[in-house]
């Protein structure tokens, strides 16, 4: 019995207030366990960067790109810190999709590879490093843009902000961490672009200002089931353009490499549904244009190359009015696509000939060796007739003998 006295009424559990009027089982059915701090709650739904950093096992740059890249946005929870705080939180979900993405491995990889380059470099060992330079892990961003952008449409609806950020790269100069290759292909791009719009009539408004040149341009294909998307952009003037400080060019060079592959993505699309292949081919090495008697230089070069185009932009406009010339004759790659599929759904010769050429390497083996074996057996058959036909006039030429004597 220990020290409980009889007759006297038992004290209530250690476990539970003494101004409380239940014990602590009843508590516990009523209220429920208390919760460990992190486990329920905003707490953990929302994780801190630090924590976040910690989990995926990146440095803050290759975080920072990665988020760019796969649309991921910082939160701010609803009872969480003030709104004062520095602290950067960001939802549960969206660390799983980073865990998850492709580009995290890809990320090591190039981590792991600059160690080996920085300890060759150390070495003195220059032509290794070069060699090793060649070896670079590689990744392309098709999938984020399947992803991120799974109807047309929606890819279109986001054109403005890449439209804008390409055309100031192309009016940018080639200095520090903005490479000649970045200048050169921004301008293929908004020139591509540009072309497409101006062949097409699909430039609706226009308005020049001390920024540079708005435009607005409303693109209306079947793609877009009849829906008319309205895009707005930006093209700054062809001045020379200053490069202040405190600008970081590593986050905008990310923008452009995800906007790179969604303008490649689009102008594809677009060209493809004109019925021309892009991307278009506006130089190639030694090709003149005759005209009469006399030779001309291509107009879809640049003068550098032997040519008659002044810019890029116009270098495109000359090769997509060629393009669109060769497409209304019916030598698009459309059109040879559409009369082969017509042919292989109208004939049954067709069916039969695809289902040859599906045969197996194995099955066509067995094919010749029962081919070979069949022609050794008829050869057979044949020398047989011929011994027999021998033997016969043989039979016939000793009868004779035999009368005549």
């Amino acid at each position: 019995m220990g020290n409980r006295v009889k007759g006297r009424p038992k004290p209530k559990s250690i476990k539970a207030a003494i101004h409380s009027g239940m014990a602590t089982h009843r508590k516990l059915s009523r209220y429920g366990k208390v919760q460990k701090k992190g486990l329920a709650g905003s707490a953990a739904v929302f994780l801190p960067r630090t924590k976040v950093l910690k989990k995926l096992g990146i440095s803050l740059k290759d975080f920072r790109r990665l988020c760019i890249l796969k649309g991921v946005y910082p939160r701010e929870p609803r009872n969480g810190p003030k709104k004062n705080s520095k602290q950067v939180h960001y939802h549960i979900k969206d660390v799983k999709a980073l865990s998850h993405e492709p580009l995290l491995d890809k990320f090591r990889e190039f981590k792991a590879f600059m160690k080996k380059v920085r300890r060759v470099a150390n070495r003195n060992e220059k032509d290794e490093a070069r060699r090793k330079e060649a070896l670079a892990p590689k990744y392309t961003l098709h999938h984020l843009v399947r992803e991120r952008y799974p109807r047309f449409v929606d890819a279109l609806n986001d054109m403005d902000d890449a439209l804008c950020l390409v055309s100031l790269f192309a009016s940018l100069p080639s200095e520090g961490r903005v490479k000649a290759g970045i200048t050169r292909k921004a301008k293929e791009l908004i020139s591509a672009w540009g072309s497409y719009c101006s062949i097409g009539g699909r430039i609706s408004k226009s308005f020049v200002s001390v920024k540079g040149i708005y435009l607005e341009a409303s693109i209306q294909t079947p793609s877009t089931n009849g829906e008319s998307v309205t895009i707005r952009w930006v093209q700054p003037h062809n001045f020379t353009q200053y490069i202040p400080d405190g600008v970081d060019f590593r986050v905008m060079l990310t923008f452009f490499e995800f906007y790179e592959t969604l303008l490649g993505f689009v102008l594809y699309k677009l060209y493809g549904e004109l019925g021309i292949r892009y991307p278009l081919v506006t130089a190639t090495s030694g090709a003149t244009v005759v005209e009469g008697s006399k030779s001309v230089g291509n107009p879809s070069l640049h003068p550098t190359l032997g040519g008659k185009a002044t810019t890029v932009l116009a270098a495109h406009l000359n090769s997509l009015q060629v393009a669109m010339h060769q497409a209304q004759k019916g030598n698009s790659a459309v059109d040879a696509i559409e009369d082969a599929l017509q042919q292989s759904a109208e004939g049954d010769g067709s069916a039969n000939s695809e289902k040859e050429k599906t045969i197996s390497k194995a099955e066509r083996k067995k094919q010749k060796k029962l081919m070979l074996s069949i022609d050794e057996a008829l050869k057979g058959v044949q020398d047989g007739d011929d011994d027999d036909a021998s033997n016969n006039g043989d039979e016939e030429e000793m009868d004779d003998e035999d009368n005549e004597n």
